[in-house]
């Protein structure tokens, strides 16, 4: 089954709207309709209130990655800062987020997404099962 990953980054100040903007942005930019759709995090922002509200809003369960799991895809990610590289060890925390937790054969379908506000990203990964 296929699968849209969205990979969210958020400063600790993020708000419910911010992650919400960014969420919508990358919905309709995907345009990937009815395939499961997951949010996923670093393991250390999963409780988030701005996050949980934004997912529950939007129906959709949120998943986590772990920091070395989100290390090991950097590579592989488009969108690079030194200013989140610098704190997170990654240069796209939302990029390599989704590449993580879709898979080693997953691409990026969206890259990062920034809020108005600059206190949220997102982008999204999407995986395909081969399988019939």
């Amino acid at each position: 089954m296929s699968r849209l990953v969205i990979g969210v980054g958020f400063r600790d100040r993020a708000n419910a709207q911010s992650i919400s903007e960014v969420l919508a942005s990358v919905a309709s930019r995907s345009a990937m309709s009815g395939m499961e759709t997951v949010l996923v995090v670093p393991e250390d922002k999963a409780a988030h209130p701005g996050l949980r509200a934004a997912a529950q809003a939007m129906q959709l369960r949120i998943e986590t990655v772990t920091a070395d799991a989100m290390d090991t895809d950097d590579i592989r990610i488009i969108t690079r800062s030194q200013q989140v590289k610098k704190y997170r060890g990654v240069d796209s925390v939302c990029e390599a987020a989704a590449l993580a937790a879709a898979g080693a054969g997953a691409r990026l379908v969206v890259t990062r997404v920034v809020s108005r506000d600059r206190f949220a990203t997102a982008a999204a990964a999407i995986t395909e099962d081969a399988t019939p």
